[in-house]
């Protein structure tokens, strides 16, 4: 049994009103270890200056994927950097979430017929996608406020486990 397959069972277990102010605890605690690797890292990174400020929201960027539960994709993907990705993915506690921001990590943008790069919704699920090219920041910001309601709902909790697929 999986810790994640664990955790959803104590859930299952408890009242739904504990349930609730966990999953209202959660939503205000989405810390997101990101992968940044092209032309939209400067519209996320603006969401932690003092215009946007994300972290007054709860949402506190981490280096360490140990510590974090929402995973971002911003740019380009490559195939090996998906490797790590997944490797990073399965080192994060349930429940996970990712998050896909701008075309190319959606989409691979430009690149349709690129043969290096991937979609991320072909390797993982995906729980939020935000579109442009690059996407202003407040579509990430709303991307964000979107996510913490699915939180607050329980939609797609715990059914990441087993969710990535090989390469």
């Amino acid at each position: 049994m999986s810790s994640g397959e664990y955790q959803k069972g104590l859930l299952e277990k408890m009242p739904k009103t504990i349930r609730k102010i966990f999953n209202w605890g959660r939503s205000f605690s989405l810390w997101p270890v990101h992968l940044v690797t092209g032309c939209c890292s400067p519209e996320y990174m603006q969401l932690f200056g003092p215009r946007y400020d994300l972290e007054r929201w709860g949402i506190l960027p981490l280096a360490s994927a140990r510590q974090s539960d929402v995973m971002i994709f911003v740019g380009n993907v490559a195939r090996k950097m998906m490797i790590r990705a997944k490797k990073i993915y399965e080192h994060m506690p349930e429940p996970k979430w990712v998050y896909v921001v701008g075309a190319c990590a959606s989409s691979k943008g430009p690149f349709p017929e690129s043969y290096s790069l991937v979609r991320v919704k072909d390797y993982m699920k995906v729980d939020m996608f935000v579109a442009g090219c690059p996407p202003k920041p407040e579509s990430i910001h709303y991307g964000f406020l979107k996510l913490r309601e699915r939180v607050l709902n329980e939609v797609g909790m715990y059914e990441s486990a087993g969710a990535i697929k090989s390469t």
